[in-house]
């Protein structure tokens, strides 16, 4: 007859370290891939329709990439004016910034140039003409804070 065989025992220390690690297990990268795609459709509905077709461009040249933030009733920060994020004229992505850059070379609308520091690309258009058409900038460039203004008056 053969004996079961035994379960190691593991001392607390153990036990805690195999349930931190079962609980931070990546799921498989086709996994992610698929969750990540299923995502960016929720971002891209009612977008302006150049918008729209572009992020659908970008997502289709750059695996990877995806829309992390589509629209959304919210402020500038730091401001009293209404974002273009909740007119469906602006859309944050993230993925290979390279790529995604080199597919943004020649785009009428606006996009933001400092990825590398805020973790995204903001990708904006309005056929209006409004306040980003055709700028490339840095987010929050420019602004001074109420005391940095005056500190030089004085």
């Amino acid at each position: 007859m053969m004996q079961p065989a035994a379960t190691p025992r593991l001392s607390r220390r153990q036990q805690r370290a195999l349930e931190r690690a079962q609980r931070n297990f990546e799921p498989a990268p086709r996994a992610v891939a698929e969750r990540a795609s299923y995502a960016s459709e929720g971002y891209s509905a009612g977008l302006v329709g150049p918008l729209a077709a572009k992020l659908a461009s970008i997502q289709a040249a750059c695996p990877g990439t995806q829309a992390i933030s589509g629209i959304r009733h919210t402020r500038i920060a730091g401001t009293r004016r209404m974002s273009l994020h909740a007119q469906g004229k602006a859309v944050d992505v993230r993925g290979p910034y390279g790529c995604i850059y080199a597919q943004l070379k020649g785009w009428s609308g606006g996009y933001s140039t400092d990825s590398g520091r805020v973790q995204h690309i903001h990708i904006s258009y309005d056929d209006a003409g409004g306040r980003e058409m055709g700028l490339r900038f840095a987010h929050g460039g420019g602004r001074r804070s109420w005391r940095e203004a005056n500190a030089r008056m004085r």
